[in-house]
């Protein structure tokens, strides 16, 4: 998966959890409030079924004992005390749920319609012991003076108390909408944070996006060059090859062919000259063994220009040290300093070394017009570093071409995993540094 699949999931991931926990939220919100309006519209619905209930036992109430008064015998004096005896029980069940609906604000209010209620009930006793005479004497009076006054406060404190109720059901609406609105503030906030932090995770998606499009865009063109890169070192490449084919080629033609062809026609002569006066055939005998050895010559330095048997027979610092003072015989003057051991070098890192030098020697002698070469390696530990300078005109390292010749030895370089910096100026010559890693085994 790449990274832009990676970076579009999570943003897309981000918002559906910020969708999803924002809903969650809500939907709680929501449920909480949805059941604290059921349960105030149930309660204020009980406490007006109450209140409607003990208005109907009062009026009951009213009817037994207008009953009980109305009946000429006393017969049934137990039964109508019964009556209202029970409903009083119902009424004290009711006044205990009323005071559990209504809370503590209201509890005064309920005492007192409490304190009538019983008063009204306890009033009514001693009319079931009362005589048929004392019925018709006393009971117009009685129903006028005690029940009648008693039962109307009774109703009064009923309605006051549904007045309490209603007061209760607006203050617990008034709390409801406080919440609704704050539910609604919520739901806003949320919103804005949803809608806020969807803007953001956009924002930065599409930033990473962009960024990941530059990025793929300069990784494209960077590809793009290398390839190029790659076309235009393996024209050179060839091009190189096919110099150092006709340069050795033309030294093996000019130099080793005609001095082999000189030989051969000396030879042809020493057979003839074997019997020609004293010193003639010496003479031609000490020719011939000249042009043999300048013939060795010719080929030995081939030999040591593609590679020197030196550097396996001998080691890098030999190989150096000829290659310094053959250097310093031809074109420019080198000062060489080898410090540390490197006997026991890889043969990778001792050809490396020798290809690094012999190509930095052969660019002075070309370009930098140099009048003193200075070669230093060191061996520290498990890092053997490099450094060759020059005198000459420099270049503008950042605006200059690389040529095939630097490229290789920066692949040599790499190979190996160490690092090869250039650093020069016009006018104050140049400076080629390079660090190698030493492996552990060998340091």
């Amino acid at each position: 998966m790449s990274r832009t699949q990676i970076v579009v999931l999570l943003a897309l991931g981000s918002m559906i959890a910020l969708i999803v926990i924002s809903g969650l939220a809500a939907h709680r919100r929501a449920g909480v409030v949805f059941m604290r309006m059921s349960e105030l519209h149930e309660s204020n619905q009980r406490v007006e079924r109450i209140l409607a209930d003990l208005r109907s036992d009062i009026h009951l109430s009213g009817i037994w004992v207008r009953d009980f008064l109305l009946d000429p015998t006393h017969i049934g004096a137990d039964y109508y005390r019964q009556q209202l005896r029970r409903l009083r029980a119902d009424q004290e069940a009711r006044l205990k749920d009323l005071a559990r609906l209504l809370g503590a604000a209201e509890a005064s209010d309920l005492r007192e319609l409490s304190t009538e209620l019983a008063g009204y009930w306890e009033s009514m006793e001693p009319l079931f012991d009362w005589t048929p005479q004392q019925k018709v004497a006393f009971s117009h009076s009685f129903l006028r003076n005690q029940i009648l006054p008693r039962r109307q406060a009774i109703l009064e404190m009923a309605d006051h108390t549904d007045d309490l109720n209603q007061a209760h059901w607006r203050r617990q609406r008034e709390a409801l909408d406080q919440s609704q609105t704050q539910f609604r503030k919520s739901i806003l906030v949320t919103l804005g944070v949803v809608l806020t932090l969807g803007v953001l995770v956009a924002a930065v998606s599409v930033i990473q996006l962009a960024r990941l499009e530059r990025r793929g865009d300069r990784h494209r063109r960077r590809i793009e060059q290398t390839e190029q890169e790659l076309r235009r070192l393996s024209q050179q490449l060839v091009k190189a090859q096919e110099e150092e084919r006709k340069r050795i080629s033309r030294e093996l033609h000019d130099e080793v062919g005609q001095k082999l062809t000189a030989l051969r026609v000396d030879l042809s002569r020493l057979g003839r000259l074997r019997s020609s006066p004293d010193g003639v055939f010496d003479k031609r005998l000490e020719e011939v063994r000249r042009l043999t050895e300048e013939t060795m010559k010719v080929v030995r330095d081939l030999a040591m220009g593609l590679r020197p048997s030196m550097l396996d027979d001998l080691g890098l610092g030999p190989a150096l040290e000829w290659l310094a003072r053959d250097f310093s015989r031809r074109a420019v003057p080198v000062t060489l300093a080898v410090e540390g051991p490197f006997d026991g070098l890889p043969e990778s890192h001792s050809t490396c070394v020798y290809r690094v030098v012999q190509e930095a020697l052969t660019n002075c002698a070309r370009h930098s017009r140099a009048s003193q070469i200075r070669v230093a390696i060191h061996r520290h530990g498990t890092r053997a570093s490099l450094v060759i300078q020059d005198d000459g005109v420099g270049f503008d390292p950042s605006g200059a071409d690389t040529g095939l010749g630097l490229i290789g030895l920066q692949e040599r370089v790499r190979e190996l995993g160490g690092s090869m910096t250039i650093a020069s100026q016009p006018g104050k010559g140049t400076a080629l540094s390079v660090e190698i890693p030493v492996p552990e085994s060998v340091a």
